[in-house]
């Protein structure tokens, strides 16, 4: 594969299944990092937490996607990058970076359950599995 064919992607677990989103929508990955709940938010809204300085509204993937909460104290903050707002979602715990082909990219299965669909666009397979691709710009609209 020549240089420029593949997609890089940062991949981690809820639950056991592997998601993930193309390297260059992700800022960073934060562990031990306390989030703070904002009294009267959304469920799926884990609370907010300083990174680097800056508040961040941190989204729970396990809700987000239909999953029941954990209670455990394990868990990783993957900080997005965005311009205008400041979003980051909260992942049971970091897999790898990963260099797939675009061709082995397809897009979502339509059996998804709802509360999946709207933000899944894609999936791969890869070594360790399939991957559920998230959607950056649905993603975006929750902050």
């Amino acid at each position: 594969m020549s240089e420029g064919t593949v997609v890089q992607l940062l991949t981690w677990h809820i639950e056991n299944q592997l998601f993930g989103m193309k390297l260059d929508e992700c800022q960073e990955v934060n562990v031990g990092k306390k989030i703070l709940s904002v009294p009267h938010s959304e469920k799926r809204l884990a609370g907010i937490a300083n990174l680097r300085g800056e508040v961040v509204t941190v989204v729970d993937l396990r809700i987000l996607l239909g999953r029941q909460p954990s209670d455990s104290s394990d868990f990783v903050i993957i900080n997005l990058k965005s311009q205008e707002q400041k979003l980051a979602l909260k992942a049971d715990r970091i897999h790898d970076i990963i260099e797939v082909d675009p061709g082995r990219i397809e897009p979502a299965p339509s059996h998804l359950e709802a509360s999946e669909a709207r933000f899944i666009s894609s999936v791969v397979m890869t070594e360790k599995g399939l991957a559920l691709l998230l959607d950056y710009q649905e993603i975006m609209k929750l902050g």
